[in-house]
């Protein structure tokens, strides 16, 4: 089979998620300085992804974009009701829906917390926002409405990349920092959560992949603010004792 600019991009993506590994600071990704595109910049400027260099979505009517569909129609004819209520449970993206039993932190989160992770997801879900805006990616149901029937709610915005797998993936590298021991618990979590979003129809797998991709990327810039460094030994001292 000949192998396209794009078969060859997601061959990267491929090799890339299946490693698995959050930024570290000798491995972070260099990107330029830039103003916020609209709201105020806490760690990450959103300005900078409207360019950075990252792989595009298939092509439609591309092999890649069958294959897409393929793995979302697979899904649709297997899944149970329980899979699709899995699937529901973290669809309204809030970091207690996330992670719940599984966080480090005393409940309800102390007010520290849960500013800390209030600016982390302002500043992700702009930088989300400009790459969506970059590709505008139709989501499944509505890319083939005669053949996609999604089992969750239904998201509206752009497909690519996937924001609930970036937004797992970010907080799993975050809490990794915070709490190292507890690595492969937060991953395995992560990838579950992104993992529904195709179960339950809206998105694609490649969604999935470059969402994970990207998520490495926004850490590995969140490595290089010196407000994260401060605000991350903060909220260490708050940790379940």
């Amino acid at each position: 089979m000949k192998l396209t600019n794009t078969r060859l991009a997601w061959i990267f993506i491929a090799l890339a998620v299946g490693a698995g590994a959050c930024s570290s600071p000798a491995s972070k990704v260099i990107l330029k300085e830039a103003r916020p595109v609209s709201a105020q910049t806490y760690y990450v400027a959103a300005e900078q992804f409207k360019t950075a260099q990252f792989a595009p979505p298939p092509a439609p009517d591309s092999y890649e974009q069958k294959e897409d569909l393929a793995a979302v129609l697979a899904w649709q004819n297997k899944r149970t009701e329980d899979d699709c209520a899995k699937a529901n449970a973290t669809a309204n993206f809030t970091y207690d829906s996330l992670w719940g039993a599984r966080s480090p932190f005393p409940q309800p989160l102390p007010a520290g917390v849960k500013k800390f992770f209030d600016r982390l997801a302002s500043d992700l879900e702009s930088a989300v926002t400009a790459m969506k805006d970059r590709y505008r990616r139709p989501r499944p149901f509505k890319a083939y409405p005669e053949q996609a029937r999604p089992c969750v709610k239904k998201s509206w915005g752009y497909s690519y990349p996937s924001g609930h797998a970036a937004f797992s993936r970010v907080f799993a590298c975050v809490l990794t920092d915070i709490v190292p021991g507890r690595r492969d618990e937060f991953f395995a979590k992560s990838d579950e959560i992104a993992r529904d979003r195709v179960v339950g129809g809206v998105h694609f797998p490649t969604d999935i992949a470059a969402g994970k991709i990207f998520g490495d990327q926004f850490h590995a810039a969140l490595l290089g603010s010196p407000e994260y460094g401060k605000d991350l030994e903060k909220i260490r001292a708050l940790l379940v004792k």
